[in-house]
């Protein structure tokens, strides 16, 4: 398709004046006030990432659909996605001068780039539009999250703002399914802990009134975890084995929080460790898995421990899996706290460290919590001399002891710690 008629097609709003709803859907995810608060405030690019399906596209139509109830021209917005075509970005503002008459290089205009992942050399040509032309304001989203993020990285140094969108929220999701506004906890918590088993299962806006569970499954595995493996992934990179990958994940996902060995990992594949360690970076890249390092306080004692692998959210692997109760618990407080760091040493484990508070974090099923259980977490507390320990259960009291926080697994998810 040419340009000019992609755009045409792509930007309704020329012609009528507003983005339909079905495009900008009511219901606003709280990364929406961030990305306006960003977008109206600074002139710097606005990245958004995360993995397929949780909802960027719609958040770019609803910060366009904001655009115009404030009363920019609709002209001067422009939205292109690479998904239709991997055209040069100034192939595509000249394809819309031509389009609507206005001159890209001279109005102020915004330009919104949708999965820019596609786009080869994409961070050059939009640090070109940035530097040269200030009248233009940049939002660009994408799937692939380690590229964006690497690539802002090197070429975009103090030129953007990133907001990575997750899989919804516990929160998030309930408001969605419900279309109500949960601004007390306590008055929803029967609510949302009827819902909890069916959250952790499809935390994607797409699919929160599914009730199939055979159909939820399906979704999952073919329009987020194939089209990641069996197409992003081989478009991205040379020598993909995706039959490799899926193998891989079928692993990985039963037994999330194991320790990876590539040594082993090549034995048991026949392949060799190379291709084991491209293929764990290909998943990672992808928003697969979540790998998570051994805390040490020096980094290079650190990138040379063991590390574990968990799916980037539990949703992924109940769609393939059948997970134990401990693991669901422990891959979704993982997701929550974004977690990059567990602590072992010798016989003693935490489950997660926030680095940058010094948090240690325990995961447990149980419904109470005994004092002997936390003496990990206490001895971890007493070495690095952190001050604050969180243990995230299975019961229903928030408790204290001493500077240790015990929550239940449906507070944490709903509030955090």
């Amino acid at each position: 398709m040419e340009e000019k008629e992609a755009l045409i097609l792509l930007n309704e709003w020329w012609k009528t004046g507003k983005v339909s709803e079905k495009l900008a859907k009511p219901y606003k995810r709280k990364a929406f006030d961030e990305a306006l608060r960003l977008l109206s405030n600074y002139r710097q690019i606005l990245i958004i990432t995360g993995l397929r399906r949780v909802g960027k596209t719609t958040l770019l139509y609803q910060l366009i659909s904001h655009l115009l109830q404030k009363g920019i021209e609709a002209k001067n917005i422009i939205y292109f996605s690479f998904d239709v075509s991997s055209s040069e970005i100034t192939k595509i503002l000249e394809a819309y001068k031509t389009a609507t008459g206005v001159d890209w290089k001279k109005s102020e205009i915004y330009l919104f780039l949708d999965e820019v992942q596609k786009l080869k050399n994409w961070s050059s040509q939009v640090k070109l539009i940035y530097d040269n032309f200030p009248n233009i304001r940049i939002v660009i989203s994408g799937s692939a999250s380690l590229q964006l993020e690497a690539q802002a990285i090197s070429n975009l140094a103090g030129r953007y703002f990133i907001i990575e969108l997750k899989p919804l929220s516990l929160l998030e999701y309930y408001e969605l399914k419900y279309n109500k506004k949960i601004e007390n906890f306590e008055l929803y918590e029967n609510e949302l802990r009827s819902e909890l088993e069916n959250y952790l299962k499809k935390p994607f806006p797409e699919i929160v009134s599914w009730e199939s569970e055979a159909e939820i499954k399906a979704y999952i595995k073919e329009n987020i975890i194939a089209k990641i493996t069996r197409g992003d992934l081989p478009d991205t990179f040379s020598n993909v084995n995706f039959s490799l990958l899926e193998s891989m994940l079928n692993l990985f996902y039963s037994k999330p929080g194991m320790i990876i060995s590539p040594d082993n990992l090549a034995k048991d594949f026949g392949v060799s460790k190379t291709t084991i360690e491209n293929h764990i970076f290909y998943l990672e890249f992808g928003k697969l898995i979540r790998i998570v390092k051994n805390y040490r306080a020096n980094i290079k004692m650190e990138s040379r421990k063991l590390k574990k692998v968990y799916p980037y959210d539990i949703s992924l692997a109940l769609a393939i899996a059948n997970v134990e109760k401990a693991f669901i618990f422990e891959t979704a407080v993982a997701s929550a706290l974004n977690a990059f760091h567990y602590w072992r040493m010798k016989d003693k484990e935490v489950d997660f460290v926030i680095k940058d508070k010094l948090i240690p974090v325990e995961v447990k099923t149980e419904k109470k919590i005994y004092a002997n259980e936390l003496k990990p977490l206490q001895y971890f507390m007493k070495k690095y001399k952190a001050k604050k320990g969180i243990v995230v259960y299975d019961g229903e009291k928030e408790e204290k002891l001493d500077s240790i926080t015990i929550l239940p697994f449906l507070r944490f998810l709903a509030k955090g710690f």
